[in-house]
């Protein structure tokens, strides 16, 4: 059984990646797929745009299990660490894109990382906007417009993001900064969820 053990950080550092162009949405394919849900989402913004403090600096979002779980991981060939990181991941409601381009037009948005275009993907519309703000996508007092979709939905596009020239996904890249391979998205997604199928004698 193929296990998620191949899917790599950038650099093997957390978060930190040089030669990031400015942000993009060239090349994306212009539909995810039959189950696509694409929407505006801000009803969560007023809660966000509460992360400055008095002094009007941004402060950073909350931790989480995945910022946690991708700490632990201890290089490439810790196989546990990374399934358990994989498997927080892929079990999210949703995974969230800063949406660019024209209304009704909108992509997520790309970056190109050490040569390899990446669509930044956040594990809660808190990051993403995060994310949009510090580097200058919208100011702190406006609304973002962004895509959610679950995880499943971008896994069966995987497909179309490799004909796109979508090298793979970045998570949280302004944080935590673990990805996966477009073509790792279906051979992890099945690993992970036949890891936490009941057995057949339970």
């Amino acid at each position: 059984m193929s296990t998620p053990t191949e899917v790599p950080f950038q650099d093997g550092e957390h978060g930190k990646h040089r030669d990031r162009d400015s942000v993009h949405a060239d090349h994306l394919p212009e539909s995810t797929g039959p189950g696509e849900r694409v929407a505006e989402h801000r009803a969560e913004q007023a809660a966000a745009q509460s992360q400055e403090d008095p002094s009007g600096i941004l402060l950073p979002p909350s931790e989480t299990e995945t910022d946690l779980l991708a700490a632990r991981v201890d290089g490439p060939d810790d196989h546990q660490g990374m399934t358990d990181l994989w498997r927080a991941t892929m079990a999210l409601p949703h995974w969230w894109f800063v949406a660019v381009g024209d209304q009704g037009q909108e992509s997520p948005a790309a970056a190109t990382i050490e040569g390899k275009l990446m669509l930044m993907t956040f594990t809660n519309s808190e990051r993403a906007r995060h994310f949009a703000v510090q580097n200058g996508m919208i100011s702190a007092t406006q609304d973002l417009t962004a895509i959610a979709l679950p995880p499943q939905e971008v896994v069966e596009s995987a497909g179309n993001y490799e004909v796109a020239g979508i090298d793979g996904l970045m998570f949280d890249p302004h944080l935590s900064g673990y990805f996966i391979p477009s073509a790792q998205l279906p051979v992890v997604w099945d690993a992970v969820h036949a890891d936490s199928a009941p057995s057949p004698e339970g």
